[in-house]
């Protein structure tokens, strides 16, 4: 399950939805991304968090995985923005903008080619 090919893939769909997180931010609430962006510590709770999608992915299929992961990674990364980190923003915003991250990461995870050349 947890491979070196899956466990590289779920960190990378991380980043990046980390990245794209990170842009919407920035496009709602205005101010430089760049900043959001090169946080190490963003970074690596994204990264933290995208590892559930390995087992979600390796247990169920089709769109039950995608919805699961989705969901998962929406809650942990909200949860933990406003109940551990402070966020102040609405509910609203902390949904959104972590729905963005969710999808990339889920979007990046499973449409990655099952080469197993990693």
């Amino acid at each position: 399950m947890f491979t070196v090919r899956n466990t590289i893939l779920a960190a990378i769909a991380g980043i990046l939805g980390c990245i794209v997180n990170s842009l919407a931010i920035a496009a709602i609430a205005g101010g430089d991304p760049l900043p959001l962006i090169l946080s190490a510590g963003r970074q690596f709770w994204s990264i933290v968090f995208a590892m559930a999608l390995i087992p979600i992915f390796a247990r169920m299929s089709g769109v039950t995985a995608w919805i699961a992961g989705f969901l998962v990674l929406n809650a942990l990364a909200s949860l933990s923005a406003v109940y551990i980190w402070g966020a102040a923003a609405p509910w609203s915003f902390v949904l959104t903008v972590n729905g963005a991250y969710a999808l990339v990461a889920v979007v990046v995870y499973a449409l990655a080619p099952n080469t197993n050349q990693l």
